[in-house]
C-alpha cells in the first residue's frame, strides 16, 4: 500500500512523464537523422542521374556534329532514286561502322534513324522500334529516360538507361536522327553503395544516441529508485513519529483524566465553602458578590471537568440550540480581566443577533476562550486583539485576530497537535489548541490557524448553523 501510494503521487507522474519524454526525444532524433540522410541521398542520386542524362545529350550532339560533317562531303539520294549520289542505306552502313567504334558493349549504344524511316538501326544492323525514342524526337527533347525493359530490348543490362537525342539536316534528303544510349548501372551501383554507407552511418549514429539514451535512462531509473526509497523512509519516519505522538497523547490523556477526576474533590470542597460564605454574608454585599463569583466559576469548572471526561471516554457533547452571539459575548466576558491585566486591547464586534447553532455552550465557549488567551499571550502591552462573529447563512464564524508576534506557516500547520507549542519551555503545555480543535470537531466544525499580514495570527472557528435557523448578517 505504501509503495503504491508513492508511485501514484504527482511527483511519480512527473518522473514517468520525463522518462517517456526522453524516450520520445531519442526516437525523434533517430527518425529525423534518418529522414535527413535519406533525403540527401535521394537528392544526390537524382542529381547524378541528371548529370548522366546531360552527358548523353552532349555526346549525341557531338555525334550529330560529326554526322553533319560527313553528310556535307557526300550527296545522299533517296533509296528509290537513280544517279551518282550515295544511297541512304549505304550511308547508314558506313556511319554504323564508324559509330560502332565509339560504343562499348553492354554499356553504351548508338542508334541511327535515316530520313523517312520510323525505325532505328544499330551499328550491327539490327532494326529497333522504341516508342519512347520516337515520342521524344517528336517532342524535340534532348534526352529521355528508358525503363529496364526498354534497356533490355536494346541489349543493355536490365537497368535504367538514358538516351541523348540529336538530329541533322540531310541536305534535301530529310533529317537524320542520332541517339546515344548508355546504361546508368554504374551510377545506380554507386547510389546503392552510398545508400549502404548511409545505412551504416545512420545505424552508428542511432546506436550512439540509443546508447547514451540508455545510460541516461539507467541513471534516471537509479535516481527514481533512490527517490522512492527516500520517500518511503520519509513516510515511515512520519508514521513512526505520528504513532509516537499518538502514544504520548494517549498516556498524557490518561494522566489528564486522572487529574480531572482528582480535581473534582477539591472543587467540591471549594464549592461547599463558597456556599457557606454566601449564606453567612447576607449583611456584606461585597463579600456576597465575591462568594457568588466563586460559586459560579467553581460550578463552571465542575461542568467543564465533567464534559472533558465525557469526551475523553468517547462520549458525545450535550447539544442544545444556542444563540451564537451569546457564545461570543460569554467568552469575551470570561477573559476580559486577563486582557486588562496584560495591557492588551480587546475589541469585540458581535452582532446582537446571529443564527442559532447546535452546540455544547460550555465546551464551545472554552474553545473560544483558549483562542483569545493564546492571542493575548502572543501580544505585548499596547497591542490589539479583535474578535468578530459573522454568518453566511450556512456557518457561523468566530474569528480572533491579533497583531502580535505571529506564527510561521509550518508551525500553523502543527498548532493543533497535542503538546506542540512555540512558547518558551515552562510557559506552555501545547494542549490548549489541541483541546479547542477536538471541541470544534465534536461540533462538526472547522478550526483554522494562519499567519496574518503584515504580522500577527488569525484563528477561526466555523460551526454549522442549526437546521431551520434564520441567520442575520
Amino acid at each position: 500500500m505504501l509503495l503504491r501510494s508513492t508511485r501514484s503521487s504527482p511527483a511519480g507522474s512527473v518522473r514517468t512523464g520525463r522518462r517517456a519524454g526522453l524516450l520520445a526525444s531519442m526516437f525523434l532524433v533517430v527518425a529525423l537523422v534518418t529522414a535527413l540522410a535519406y533525403w540527401d541521398d535521394e537528392r544526390e542520386s537524382a542529381a547524378a542521374l541528371e548529370d548522366f542524362a546531360a552527358e548523353q545529350s552532349t555526346l549525341a550532339s557531338s555525334l550529330a556534329a560529326g554526322l553533319s560533317s560527313y553528310l556535307a562531303t557526300v550527296h545522299v539520294r533517296p533509296p528509290a532514286s537513280r544517279g551518282e549520289a550515295v544511297d541512304a542505306r549505304e550511308a547508314t552502313a558506313t556511319l554504323s561502322v564508324a559509330l560502332g567504334r565509339i560504343q562499348r558493349p553492354g554499356e553504351s549504344l548508338v542508334l541511327l534513324q535515316p530520313p523517312g524511316s520510323t525505325d532505328f538501326r544499330t551499328t550491327d544492323g539490327r532494326v529497333v522500334t522504341l516508342d519512347a525514342l520516337s515520342a521524344a524526337l517528336e517532342a524535340k527533347g534532348s534526352s529521355v529516360r528508358l525503363t529496364r525493359g526498354e534497356a533490355a530490348t536494346l541489349g543493355l543490362p536490365e537497368r535504367t538507361a538514358f538516351a541523348g537525342l540529336a538530329d541533322v539536316d540531310g541536305d534535301g534528303a530529310g533529317r537524320w536522327h542520332i541517339v546515344s544510349i548508355a546504361t546508368a548501372r554504374r551510377e545506380r551501383d554507386r547510389a546503392v553503395r552510398a545508400a549502404w554507407r548511409l545505412v551504416l552511418s545512420v545505424g552508428m549514429a542511432s546506436g550512439l544516441v540509443l546508447a547514451f539514451g540508455g545510460i541516461a535512462l539507467r541513471n534516471q531509473r537509479k535516481e527514481l529508485v533512490l527517490q522512492r526509497e527516500v520517500a518511503v523512509l520519509a513516510v515511515q519516519s512520519e508514521r513512526d513519529e505520528r504513532l509516537a505522538r499518538a502514544a504520548r497523547a494517549a498516556v498524557m490523556g490518561t494522566f489528564a483524566m486522572g487529574i480531572a477526576h482528582e480535581v473534582s474533590t477539591p472543587l467540591g470542597v471549594i464549592l461547599g465553602r463558597a456556599e457557606q460564605l454566601l449564606n453567612r454574608s447576607t449583611d456584606d454585599e461585597r463579600a456576597a458578590h465575591a462568594a457568588r463569583v466563586i460559586v459560579e466559576q467553581a460550578e463552571r469548572l465542575k461542568l467543564l471537568v465533567r464534559r472533558f471526561l465525557d469526551l475523553a471516554r468517547g462520549g458525545v457533547p450535550t447539544f442544545a440550540r444556542v444563540d451564537s452571539s451569546s457564545v461570543a459575548r460569554g467568552a469575551v466576558a470570561l477573559v476580559d480581566h486577563r486582557f486588562g491585566k496584560a495591557g492588551v486591547r480587546l475589541t469585540a464586534d458581535v452582532p446582537s443577533q446571529l443564527p442559532v447553532i447546535q452546540c455544547d455552550r460550555a465546551l464551545l465557549e472554552h474553545a473560544l476562550v483558549n483562542l483569545l488567551l493564546n492571542a493575548c499571550e502572543a501580544c505585548e502591552p499596547g497591542s490589539n486583539v479583535d474578535v468578530t462573529a459573522r454568518s453566511d447563512g450556512r456557518d457561523v464564524a468566530f474569528v480572533v485576530a491579533d497583531d502580535g508576534a505571529g506564527i510561521r506557516a509550518e508551525d500553523a500547520a502543527r498548532a493543533t497537535e497535542p503538546f506542540f507549542t512555540t512558547k518558551p519551555e515552562g510557559l506552555g503545555t501545547g494542549l490548549g489548541l489541541a483541546i479547542a480543535s477536538e471541541i470544534v470537531k465534536s461540533h462538526r466544525g472547522i478550526l483554522t490557524i494562519e499567519p496574518r499580514s503584515p504580522r500577527g495570527t488569525r484563528a477561526c472557528i466555523e460551526i454549522p448553523v442549526s437546521p431551520g435557523a434564520i441567520g442575520h448578517a
